[in-house]
């Protein structure tokens, strides 16, 4: 639907079936494909979507993302999913989401910063050339906190595997959305049975292509935050995260 007076974005979404997990919540990894996929509706109805920039030999990269979500969506829930840009602030731009449950109440939400790469060097590209003009929304933050830039973590080895096809996305590389479900697949089922996340936050630093092996690594911060980095075999960080894990509700 087309952008209220304020710049804000609005999507009206059904939680179905394969977007939940053994509990009847949306999957986080399902919610960040929500995210992304109101993203990309508003940038081509602002007119700097993926079709634009590719005229250009320009791609949007998602760099990183914050997502904070108490309570989680159920099964067959109506939600409406907000979202907005920001002003830029260096190389990235900004844009928040806000998800609101079926009786009107704030279940979370996220933060995320974009860059533009250009096509052949991958290199980041000045922002302000491309998105000249663009009418931004409202300057607050949806939870109340931007996406961070995060530390690295040496960590010890919970799971390695190779990237397949259901990974790819249509830049050709691994899907932000699939770091997000190979973190919550690197702990063990029981822990989820007890546990869901609070808070999530992810930095993306270089891609992951089909048929490289993956490792990811993860380091106890403090009871229930614990930090990950994800590498390529030959030992190149291309994610790092932090996550707050709370005893999951009934």
């Amino acid at each position: 639907m087309p952008a209220d007076d304020k710049g804000i974005w609005s999507e009206e979404i059904r939680i179905h079936s394969y977007d939940v997990d053994f509990g009847q919540r949306a999957a986080l990894e399902s919610i960040c494909r929500l995210f992304l996929e109101a993203a990309w509706n508003h940038a081509e109805a602002l007119g700097v979507g993926f079709a634009r920039l590719a005229q250009h030999n320009r791609l949007w990269v998602l760099a990183r993302l914050l997502i904070k979500i108490d309570p989680y969506p159920r099964w067959g829930d109506i939600v409406t999913l907000n979202t907005w840009p920001r002003a830029a602030k260096s190389i990235f731009a900004l844009r928040e989401f806000e998800l609101m449950g079926p009786a009107g109440n704030q279940l979370g939400g996220g933060s995320s910063a974009w860059v533009v790469l250009d096509g052949t060097s991958k290199k980041p590209q000045r922002i302000e050339k491309m998105l000249g003009g663009l009418r931004t929304g409202p300057e607050r933050t949806a939870v109340g906190q931007d996406a961070s830039k995060l530390s690295s973590c040496p960590g010890q080895t919970a799971m390695t595997r190779s990237a397949q096809y259901g990974d790819i996305d249509l830049n050709g590389h691994v899907n932000s959305a699939r770091y997000i479900g190979w973190l919550m697949d690197s702990y063990p089922f029981e822990f989820h049975r007890k546990h869901q996340v609070q808070l999530l936050e992810i930095n993306y630093l270089g891609e992951t292509r089909g048929g490289e092996t993956i490792t990811i690594r993860s380091r106890t911060e403090s009871p229930g935050l614990l930090s990950h980095t994800i590498l390529r075999a030959e030992e190149s960080e291309v994610c790092r995260a932090r996550i707050l894990w709370v005893a999951r509700a009934e």
